[in-house]
């Protein structure tokens, strides 16, 4: 794969949704209404997809495709790492783990 920067930005608006993008700060391949439900891209970071064999809930080639072909790719990550390690201790103490309706409340 050849080099490629990719330019990641969080969300402002909701909780755990990325943006990836093909160039930094160019959102003008983003639909209006993705951007509008994304509110004010936040920049996180910018790495270089072909240095990476692997990447954390993200498939690179899966990526690089979507960069080529839309110029962006949104991940929403529907579970929160601490949800899991909260319902792991309870496991390990006997106890059921919550639903998220639950989690919303602790």
């Amino acid at each position: 794969m050849p080099s490629r920067l990719v330019f990641v930005y969080k969300s402002a608006h909701k909780l755990r949704h990325y943006l990836y993008l093909a160039k930094k700060d160019d959102f003008q391949d983003v639909p209006d209404a993705l951007l509008n439900a994304f509110g004010e891209p936040k920049f996180l970071m910018m790495f270089d997809l072909s240095k990476h064999e692997s990447l954390p809930k993200v498939n690179p080639s899966d990526l690089d495709k979507a960069l080529s072909t839309k110029g962006y790719f949104l991940r929403i990550d529907l579970e929160d790492p601490e949800e899991n390690l909260l319902n792991k201790e309870r496991v390990l103490k006997g106890l059921k783990p919550l639903t998220l309706e639950e989690l919303k409340e602790v």
